[in-house]
């Protein structure tokens, strides 16, 4: 590859890890809501009515039964209230800030009154929130669209106030990573600059702190807690899988289970980044690798789960921990064990045959299974694909190449299970 072109892929794709890669408190999808709830209060003078609210399917299922940090409440209309009353428009990822016993009270009343509204919306952006402020004689929109931070627009009064002006260089940069391969991202993790890669040491140390304190509180559905116990009476292992499983568990009950410890996210997901990197840190720790090769493996994991987001989209019908964090983690692990191409791409398809199909119910206190199960299977498709045991191509999902079976699942999540979440929430609200 060209220098000049690599120097230049190497600062986009840096650019697409970190703008998806940064400490959140609480689910994203209830954040989303309770940031477009605060952004319209921000512009808002008078005494306000009424809140009407709007969301697609996926930011409706996965805010339905996930716990608001500082509280033991779950929903879309909760988050709306608390982004109103007490969310902190500046704070972003981390809105849900300044959540107290009286602010929920407060909500709760709100809601009890009768005060919001909720509507899904058909036919939209997968991450779409859009909230309304109504007064006498005022009315105030938000609206959030494509990313969970994404103010898209704000309308005072029918006049729009903000509005983000569409970068077609952006969308460019964001859609030059699906024509690259695993190999040559392999080839930029290598070669980028140190320097550049401090941002991956502060979520390695954030994530290792929720995870623990996740099973000090034993919080959520405390499957990390209940897995350490097993372990304790000898009926579970104590491998690098079983660790990555109960590790990644921990962090996933800290944060499901309403804990107010920040995660860093990768690929707009705090579950997903507990998912790439606490399994890499394991496997890091266990061979007691550099400091430098674990930046570097992490940073791998990021890239590679910002790589199959971009085909499956940013949520889905199937669970984007285990078709997308389990696979970035899996190609960090085998590369942090000198894996060599042929079995990077092996350890993504082992993955592939083994956990694609797992369906997104929604995020919910059970999303800790899920993660840690794909974190355990992550390390022992790696250890697998280095002792060349690789399913065959052409079989099933698999293609005739990693980036052709990565499509293949893109088809999948869009074609096949376009249905799915419409049906999912049937089930869910019945």
């Amino acid at each position: 590859m060209d220098k000049m072109k690599k120097e230049k892929l190497m600062e986009e794709l840096l650019n697409i890890v970190k703008c998806e890669t940064k400490p959140a408190v609480g689910c994203t999808e209830p954040v989303a809501v309770a940031l477009a709830a605060a952004t319209a209060k921000k512009h808002f003078k008078g005494e306000i009515l009424k809140i009407d609210l709007k969301v697609s399917k996926n930011i409706l299922k996965n805010g339905k039964c996930v716990t608001i940090p500082n509280t033991d409440l779950c929903g879309v209309d909760i988050a709306a209230c608390l982004g109103e009353i007490c969310g902190d428009a500046d704070a972003g990822l981390s809105v849900f800030k300044n959540v107290n016993c009286d602010y929920v009270k407060e909500a709760l009343k709100n809601i009890k009154n009768n005060m919001i509204e909720v509507t899904a919306v058909c036919d939209s952006d997968p991450v779409f929130v859009q909230v309304d402020l109504i007064g006498t004689e005022e009315k105030v929109t938000a609206i959030i669209k494509g990313g969970h931070t994404n103010i898209e627009k704000v309308i005072v009064n029918g006049e729009v106030v903000f509005e983000k002006i569409a970068n077609p260089e952006e969308s460019k940069c964001c859609e030059f990573i699906k024509k690259l391969s695993i190999r040559e991202i392999r080839e930029i993790i290598e070669e980028i600059s140190l320097d550049k890669l401090d941002f991956i040491m502060d979520g390695v140390k954030m994530n290792k702190e929720a995870a623990e304190e996740g099973l000090k509180r034993e919080k959520g559905l405390r499957w990390g807690a209940s897995l350490i116990k097993l372990q304790q009476e000898g009926k579970i292992g104590k491998d690098c899988a079983t660790t990555a499983r109960i590790l990644t568990a921990a962090g996933s009950d800290l944060r499901m289970g309403g804990g107010v410890c920040p995660i860093m996210t990768s690929g707009g997901s705090g579950n997903q980044g507990l998912c790439v990197i606490l399994p890499i840190t394991v496997v890091a720790e266990d061979i007691n690798a550099s400091t430098e090769r674990l930046q570097r493996a992490v940073f791998f994991g990021h890239c590679v789960n910002n790589f199959v987001k971009k085909y499956t989209g940013k949520l889905s019908a199937i669970c984007g921990c285990a078709i997308a964090a389990g696979i970035g983690a899996t190609a960090g692990i085998t590369w942090l064990l000198n894996g060599t191409d042929e079995q990077i791409e092996g350890a993504i398809l082992n993955m592939l045959a083994n956990l694609t199909g797992m369906v997104c119910d929604g995020a919910k206190e059970s999303c800790a299974i899920k993660l840690s199960t794909s974190a355990a299977e992550a390390v022992i498709a790696a250890y697998l694909s280095l002792n060349d045991t690789i399913v065959p191509m052409k079989t099933g999902i698999i293609g005739l190449s990693v980036e052709e079976t990565i499509g293949n699942l893109g088809v999948l999540c869009r074609e096949g299970f376009c249905k799915a979440d419409d049906i999912m929430l049937e089930i869910a609200c019945q």
